[in-house]
Protein backbone atom coordinates (compact mmCIF):
# COMPACT_ATOMS: atom_id res chain seq x y z
CA UNK A 1 0.00 0.00 0.00
CA UNK A 2 1.40 3.71 -0.56
CA UNK A 3 2.62 5.39 2.49
CA UNK A 4 0.19 6.61 4.63
CA UNK A 5 -0.55 10.15 4.61
CA UNK A 6 -3.26 12.36 6.96
CA UNK A 7 -6.64 13.44 7.33
CA UNK A 8 -8.01 16.66 8.13
CA UNK A 9 -10.86 17.47 9.75
CA UNK A 10 -12.68 18.51 6.58
CA UNK A 11 -10.81 15.52 3.84
CA UNK A 12 -13.38 12.97 2.93
CA UNK A 13 -13.84 10.37 5.88
CA UNK A 14 -11.58 7.47 4.89
CA UNK A 15 -13.91 4.95 5.25
CA UNK A 16 -14.99 6.13 1.79
CA UNK A 17 -18.45 7.38 2.84
CA UNK A 18 -17.67 10.45 1.06
CA UNK A 19 -18.62 12.74 3.91
CA UNK A 20 -16.12 14.70 5.92
CA UNK A 21 -14.13 13.16 8.22
CA UNK A 22 -15.44 15.23 11.48
CA UNK A 23 -19.16 14.52 10.22
CA UNK A 24 -18.69 10.54 10.38
CA UNK A 25 -15.97 8.65 11.67
CA UNK A 26 -13.90 11.21 13.88
CA UNK A 27 -16.19 11.08 17.15
CA UNK A 28 -16.15 7.60 17.19
CA UNK A 29 -12.59 6.94 16.51
CA UNK A 30 -11.49 9.25 19.19
CA UNK A 31 -14.11 7.30 21.90
CA UNK A 32 -12.65 4.12 21.02
CA UNK A 33 -9.10 5.37 21.79
CA UNK A 34 -10.24 6.58 25.02
CA UNK A 35 -11.27 3.62 26.33
CA UNK A 36 -13.82 3.35 29.49
CA UNK A 37 -13.61 3.40 33.10
CA UNK A 38 -13.14 -0.54 32.67
CA UNK A 39 -9.99 -0.05 30.25
CA UNK A 40 -6.13 -0.09 31.48
CA UNK A 41 -5.04 3.60 31.74
CA UNK A 42 -2.56 3.75 28.98
CA UNK A 43 -1.62 7.40 30.14
CA UNK A 44 -1.15 6.15 33.86
CA UNK A 45 0.82 2.88 32.41
CA UNK A 46 3.62 5.07 30.41
CA UNK A 47 3.98 7.91 32.80
CA UNK A 48 4.60 5.29 35.26
CA UNK A 49 7.46 3.79 32.85
CA UNK A 50 8.83 6.94 31.80
CA UNK A 51 9.08 7.34 36.13
CA UNK A 52 10.22 4.41 36.95
CA UNK A 53 12.73 4.08 33.53
CA UNK A 54 11.52 0.13 33.63
CA UNK A 55 9.36 -0.61 30.58
CA UNK A 56 8.46 -4.60 31.60
CA UNK A 57 4.92 -3.76 31.97
CA UNK A 58 4.46 -2.46 28.16
CA UNK A 59 6.52 -4.23 26.15
CA UNK A 60 3.28 -6.91 26.82
CA UNK A 61 0.99 -4.74 25.08
CA UNK A 62 3.54 -3.56 22.64
CA UNK A 63 3.25 -7.36 21.64
CA UNK A 64 -0.57 -7.74 21.25
CA UNK A 65 -0.85 -4.57 19.49
CA UNK A 66 2.05 -5.68 16.90
CA UNK A 67 0.23 -8.86 16.23
CA UNK A 68 -2.49 -7.28 14.62
CA UNK A 69 -0.28 -5.66 12.09
CA UNK A 70 1.17 -9.40 10.55
CA UNK A 71 -0.12 -10.51 6.98
CA UNK A 72 -3.99 -11.20 7.52
CA UNK A 73 -4.54 -9.15 10.61
CA UNK A 74 -6.99 -5.86 10.43
CA UNK A 75 -4.06 -3.63 10.21
CA UNK A 76 -2.11 -5.62 8.12
CA UNK A 77 -1.86 -2.87 5.42
CA UNK A 78 -0.36 0.19 7.91
CA UNK A 79 2.71 -0.25 6.99
CA UNK A 80 5.88 1.25 5.12
CA UNK A 81 6.28 1.82 1.71
CA UNK A 82 8.31 -1.25 0.99
CA UNK A 83 11.13 0.29 -1.46
CA UNK A 84 11.70 2.82 1.78
CA UNK A 85 12.58 -0.09 4.16
CA UNK A 86 16.05 -0.88 4.29
CA UNK A 87 18.41 -1.79 7.21
CA UNK A 88 17.31 -3.94 9.75
CA UNK A 89 17.92 -2.41 12.95
CA UNK A 90 17.49 1.84 11.28
CA UNK A 91 19.05 4.21 13.46
CA UNK A 92 16.65 7.31 14.34
CA UNK A 93 17.69 9.29 11.27
CA UNK A 94 16.19 6.28 8.84
CA UNK A 95 13.00 6.24 11.29
CA UNK A 96 12.33 9.73 11.59
CA UNK A 97 12.45 9.44 7.19
CA UNK A 98 9.85 7.31 7.23
CA UNK A 99 7.88 8.56 9.80
CA UNK A 100 6.70 11.59 8.12
CA UNK A 101 4.03 13.50 10.61
CA UNK A 102 1.26 12.65 7.60
CA UNK A 103 1.85 8.68 8.14
CA UNK A 104 1.75 9.01 12.35
CA UNK A 105 -1.57 10.59 12.22
CA UNK A 106 -3.24 8.10 9.67
CA UNK A 107 -1.26 5.41 11.26
CA UNK A 108 -3.11 6.07 14.76
CA UNK A 109 -6.54 6.85 12.28
CA UNK A 110 -6.21 3.16 11.25
CA UNK A 111 -5.19 2.36 14.77
CA UNK A 112 -8.39 4.34 16.18
CA UNK A 113 -10.24 2.91 13.36
CA UNK A 114 -9.91 -0.97 14.36
CA UNK A 115 -11.06 -0.18 17.73
CA UNK A 116 -14.03 1.22 16.75
CA UNK A 117 -14.75 -1.27 13.97
CA UNK A 118 -13.98 -4.47 15.45
CA UNK A 119 -14.55 -7.07 17.79
CA UNK A 120 -11.51 -7.35 19.59
CA UNK A 121 -10.58 -9.34 22.97
CA UNK A 122 -9.24 -7.33 25.64
CA UNK A 123 -5.86 -7.45 26.08
CA UNK A 124 -6.20 -6.60 21.90
CA UNK A 125 -7.97 -3.56 22.86
CA UNK A 126 -5.37 -2.69 25.58
CA UNK A 127 -2.80 -3.22 23.07
CA UNK A 128 -3.99 -0.64 20.04
CA UNK A 129 -4.53 1.73 22.86
CA UNK A 130 -0.99 1.56 23.99
CA UNK A 131 0.10 1.79 20.34
CA UNK A 132 -1.87 4.75 19.82
CA UNK A 133 -0.64 6.55 23.12
CA UNK A 134 2.77 5.85 21.70
CA UNK A 135 2.45 6.65 18.49
CA UNK A 136 1.01 10.18 19.18
CA UNK A 137 3.34 10.87 22.39
CA UNK A 138 6.79 9.29 20.86
CA UNK A 139 6.65 10.02 17.22
CA UNK A 140 9.52 7.82 15.89
CA UNK A 141 11.09 6.95 18.67
CA UNK A 142 7.99 4.77 19.74
CA UNK A 143 8.99 1.04 20.11
CA UNK A 144 5.72 0.28 17.61
CA UNK A 145 7.47 2.19 14.40
CA UNK A 146 10.90 0.22 15.30
CA UNK A 147 9.08 -2.99 15.62
CA UNK A 148 6.86 -2.54 12.71
CA UNK A 149 10.14 -2.13 10.58
CA UNK A 150 11.70 -5.07 11.74
CA UNK A 151 8.45 -6.87 10.94
CA UNK A 152 8.43 -5.90 7.30
CA UNK A 153 12.42 -6.93 6.98
CA UNK A 154 11.71 -9.99 8.45
CA UNK A 155 9.22 -10.68 5.76
CA UNK A 156 11.25 -9.52 2.45
CA UNK A 157 14.21 -11.81 4.32
CA UNK A 158 11.87 -14.95 4.28
CA UNK A 159 10.79 -13.60 0.46
CA UNK A 160 14.41 -13.36 -0.59
CA UNK A 161 14.93 -16.97 0.48
CA UNK A 162 11.76 -18.23 -1.25
CA UNK A 163 12.67 -16.46 -4.55
CA UNK A 164 16.30 -18.02 -4.11
CA UNK A 165 14.83 -21.57 -3.77
CA UNK A 166 12.43 -20.84 -6.77
CA UNK A 167 15.42 -19.72 -8.97
CA UNK A 168 17.54 -22.50 -7.85
CA UNK A 169 14.86 -25.21 -8.55
CA UNK A 170 14.73 -23.73 -12.30
CA UNK A 171 18.57 -23.79 -13.02
CA UNK A 172 18.35 -19.73 -12.57
CA UNK A 173 20.37 -16.80 -10.96
CA UNK A 174 19.69 -13.83 -9.17
CA UNK A 175 21.71 -12.21 -12.20
CA UNK A 176 19.17 -14.01 -14.85
CA UNK A 177 16.57 -12.53 -12.78
CA UNK A 178 18.25 -8.91 -13.13
CA UNK A 179 19.45 -9.11 -16.57
CA UNK A 180 16.38 -10.43 -18.27
CA UNK A 181 14.27 -7.65 -20.54
CA UNK A 182 11.45 -5.80 -19.73
CA UNK A 183 10.56 -6.82 -23.45
CA UNK A 184 10.52 -10.55 -22.89
CA UNK A 185 7.96 -10.51 -20.29
CA UNK A 186 5.77 -7.93 -21.13
CA UNK A 187 5.42 -9.78 -24.09
CA UNK A 188 4.58 -13.04 -22.36
CA UNK A 189 2.02 -11.01 -20.25
CA UNK A 190 0.26 -9.91 -24.00
CA UNK A 191 0.58 -13.11 -25.31
CA UNK A 192 -0.61 -14.80 -22.49
CA UNK A 193 -2.78 -12.60 -20.49
CA UNK A 194 -2.15 -14.61 -17.03
CA UNK A 195 -4.54 -13.22 -14.36
CA UNK A 196 -2.06 -11.45 -11.64
CA UNK A 197 -3.56 -8.33 -10.27
CA UNK A 198 -6.35 -8.62 -7.56
CA UNK A 199 -9.15 -6.03 -7.95
CA UNK A 200 -7.93 -3.95 -5.08
CA UNK A 201 -4.28 -3.62 -6.71
CA UNK A 202 -5.48 -3.19 -10.11
CA UNK A 203 -8.10 -0.30 -9.42
CA UNK A 204 -5.66 1.23 -7.29
CA UNK A 205 -3.20 1.58 -10.46
CA UNK A 206 -5.69 2.65 -12.83
CA UNK A 207 -7.16 5.16 -10.69
CA UNK A 208 -3.46 7.16 -9.79
CA UNK A 209 -1.67 9.54 -11.96
CA UNK A 210 0.74 8.71 -14.07
CA UNK A 211 3.35 10.63 -11.90
CA UNK A 212 2.40 8.27 -9.25
CA UNK A 213 2.34 4.85 -10.93
CA UNK A 214 5.67 4.20 -9.45
CA UNK A 215 5.04 4.70 -6.07
CA UNK A 216 1.70 3.02 -6.26
CA UNK A 217 3.44 0.19 -7.22
CA UNK A 218 6.73 0.31 -5.85
CA UNK A 219 4.74 0.73 -2.32
CA UNK A 220 3.31 -2.84 -1.97
CA UNK A 221 1.75 -3.76 -5.01
CA UNK A 222 4.95 -5.41 -6.64
CA UNK A 223 5.68 -7.33 -3.69
CA UNK A 224 2.34 -9.10 -3.46
CA UNK A 225 2.62 -9.91 -6.78
CA UNK A 226 5.95 -11.11 -6.45
CA UNK A 227 4.24 -13.29 -3.50
CA UNK A 228 1.48 -14.36 -5.69
CA UNK A 229 3.80 -15.85 -8.44
CA UNK A 230 5.86 -17.61 -5.54
CA UNK A 231 2.36 -19.31 -4.62
CA UNK A 232 1.98 -20.15 -8.20
CA UNK A 233 5.43 -22.12 -8.42
CA UNK A 234 3.92 -24.49 -5.86
CA UNK A 235 2.06 -26.02 -8.62
CA UNK A 236 4.18 -28.85 -9.90
CA UNK A 237 1.74 -28.95 -13.17
CA UNK A 238 2.24 -24.92 -13.80
CA UNK A 239 3.50 -24.19 -17.41
CA UNK A 240 6.24 -21.23 -18.26
CA UNK A 241 7.92 -22.42 -15.26
CA UNK A 242 10.61 -20.50 -16.19
CA UNK A 243 8.61 -17.05 -16.73
CA UNK A 244 6.96 -16.91 -14.04
CA UNK A 245 10.36 -17.46 -11.58
CA UNK A 246 11.44 -14.74 -13.58
CA UNK A 247 8.26 -12.53 -13.07
CA UNK A 248 8.64 -13.38 -9.04
CA UNK A 249 12.09 -12.33 -8.77
CA UNK A 250 11.76 -8.81 -11.34
CA UNK A 251 8.89 -7.75 -9.05
CA UNK A 252 10.74 -7.93 -5.77
CA UNK A 253 14.07 -7.06 -7.30
CA UNK A 254 13.90 -4.63 -9.93
CA UNK A 255 10.46 -3.40 -9.79
CA UNK A 256 9.65 -2.24 -13.03
CA UNK A 257 6.69 0.22 -12.63
CA UNK A 258 6.51 0.12 -16.91
CA UNK A 259 5.84 -3.49 -16.85
CA UNK A 260 3.50 -3.05 -13.88
CA UNK A 261 1.85 -0.80 -16.48
CA UNK A 262 1.36 -4.08 -19.30
CA UNK A 263 0.13 -5.99 -16.57
CA UNK A 264 -2.55 -3.55 -15.62
CA UNK A 265 -3.89 -2.65 -19.15
CA UNK A 266 -3.51 -6.56 -20.58
CA UNK A 267 -4.24 -8.96 -18.14
CA UNK A 268 -7.71 -9.84 -16.64
CA UNK A 269 -8.67 -9.80 -12.64
CA UNK A 270 -7.70 -12.57 -10.65
CA UNK A 271 -10.61 -14.71 -9.46
CA UNK A 272 -12.74 -11.70 -9.19
CA UNK A 273 -16.01 -11.21 -7.53
CA UNK A 274 -19.53 -10.86 -9.18
CA UNK A 275 -19.54 -7.44 -7.74
CA UNK A 276 -15.77 -6.62 -8.52
CA UNK A 277 -16.57 -7.93 -12.44
CA UNK A 278 -18.96 -5.40 -12.54
CA UNK A 279 -16.78 -2.44 -11.51
CA UNK A 280 -13.99 -3.56 -13.96
CA UNK A 281 -16.27 -3.69 -16.44
CA UNK A 282 -17.33 -0.51 -16.31
CA UNK A 283 -13.94 1.18 -15.44
CA UNK A 284 -12.77 -0.01 -18.53
CA UNK A 285 -15.36 1.32 -20.63
CA UNK A 286 -14.86 4.80 -18.18
CA UNK A 287 -18.30 4.45 -17.19
CA UNK A 288 -17.79 5.57 -13.26
CA UNK A 289 -21.72 6.87 -12.47
CA UNK A 290 -23.40 5.10 -10.24
CA UNK A 291 -20.23 2.87 -9.14
CA UNK A 292 -20.10 4.41 -5.43
CA UNK A 293 -22.48 1.52 -3.98
CA UNK A 294 -21.03 -1.59 -5.79
CA UNK A 295 -17.50 -0.13 -4.56
CA UNK A 296 -18.97 0.10 -0.72
CA UNK A 297 -20.22 -3.68 -1.43
CA UNK A 298 -16.57 -4.81 -2.61
CA UNK A 299 -14.92 -2.87 0.31
CA UNK A 300 -17.42 -4.71 2.88
CA UNK A 301 -16.58 -8.33 0.78
CA UNK A 302 -13.33 -7.56 1.01
CA UNK A 303 -13.14 -6.81 4.78
CA UNK A 304 -15.33 -9.96 5.72
CA UNK A 305 -13.20 -12.45 4.01
CA UNK A 306 -10.16 -11.49 5.94
CA UNK A 307 -8.58 -9.51 3.01
CA UNK A 308 -8.06 -5.95 4.92
CA UNK A 309 -5.43 -5.04 3.04
CA UNK A 310 -7.33 -5.16 0.08
CA UNK A 311 -10.05 -3.47 1.47
CA UNK A 312 -7.81 -0.34 2.85
CA UNK A 313 -6.39 0.05 -0.60
CA UNK A 314 -9.57 0.37 -1.73
CA UNK A 315 -10.79 2.68 0.71
CA UNK A 316 -7.64 4.79 0.69
CA UNK A 317 -8.00 4.91 -3.42
CA UNK A 318 -11.49 6.03 -3.39
CA UNK A 319 -10.79 8.69 -0.32
CA UNK A 320 -8.29 10.35 -2.58
CA UNK A 321 -10.47 9.92 -5.93
CA UNK A 322 -13.09 11.97 -3.92
CA UNK A 323 -10.63 14.25 -2.94
CA UNK A 324 -9.41 15.00 -5.80
CA UNK A 325 -12.76 15.49 -7.43
CA UNK A 326 -13.31 18.46 -4.46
Amino acid sequence: MQQLVGVGRNEPCPCASGRKFKKCCLDDHAAAVAGDATELDVVALVDDAIEADDWDAVYPHVDRALALFARGAPLEHVRFRDDLVGSRDPDASELAKLCTAGWLNRCALELASVLDCYDLEPDERDGLRVAVHLLRRFGARSPIVEELVRLQVDERIARLRRMATALSRSGLTTSDAVSVGIAELSDWVRRVRPPILTFADWFALRATTDGLFAAVWSSSVSSRISDFCLDRLDDPALADRRTWTLLAAITLLGRLPALGAVIVTSTPLRTPTADECTAYEALCKRHTGGLGGVMFKIIAAAESRGDFAGAALLRETMRKLQRDLR
